[in-house]
């Protein structure tokens, strides 16, 4: 875990801000990683509120598992993403031919420029999940 911790983005347990105690309890728990909470969204949305919801359009992943898309610990993507955009987008997204489905007029930028409300939208654009 230490070796995580040192990753390009990482919770900010080096800088002294957050401790292991936080989100674990080293006493032991009956959940997977003796994380404090019921699942691991729950003790996720302890810091990230702002992610929670409820929103009026939902993005499937945010509602599974934060982990879907997020180390827990460290990761050399940044918002510790499990990779960067858009392939992690592309895990989900993808069309027939390799294109991103929807329009696939922007293909070759980043979902981000467009997509930036992606843990959810309560906007006027809906499921697109656009600014």
């Amino acid at each position: 875990m230490k070796g995580q911790m040192q990753k390009l983005s990482h919770h900010p347990v080096v800088e002294g801000k957050v401790s292991c105690n936080d989100c674990h309890n080293v006493h032991g728990t009956t959940s997977h990683g003796q994380i404090k909470g019921d699942n691991l969204n729950q003790l996720c949305y302890k810091c990230h509120q702002d992610k929670r919801g409820p929103f009026m359009w939902e993005h499937a992943p945010v509602e599974e598992n934060c982990s879907t898309c997020h180390k827990p610990h460290g990761s050399n993507h940044a918002a510790l993403l499990v990779k960067p955009t858009p392939l992690l987008c592309k895990d989900c997204h993808e069309g027939p031919h390799g294109q991103v489905r929807a329009a696939g007029k922007f293909v070759g930028r980043a979902c981000l420029n467009c997509h930036s409300k992606i843990h959810g939208s309560n906007g006027p654009a809906g499921k697109d999940f656009t600014r």
